[in-house]
């Protein structure tokens, strides 16, 4: 699980099934919303300097924690 707050731009955010990798979700979020990633997958496109903090649940396994796919 993991949080995010849009400190400042503008983000497209795509939330996907993680078996099959249908986009559940496809959006922008801006300055001052928060995103919670509960499960799925997800990716973000930036459409202009954008500031994030990102909250996100431990430990970290690098790259070992990453299944990367494209849309």
């Amino acid at each position: 699980m993991e949080v995010l707050f849009i400190r400042s731009g503008r983000v497209r955010r795509l939330i996907f099934t993680i078996k099959i990798r249908i986009i559940l979700k496809d959006g922008e979020v801006a300055t001052g919303d928060t995103v919670l990633l509960a499960s799925g997958g997800h990716g973000f496109t930036m459409l202009e300097p954008t500031e994030m903090i990102e909250v996100k649940q431990g430990p970290y396994a690098g790259e070992n924690d990453k299944t990367r796919f494209g849309e």
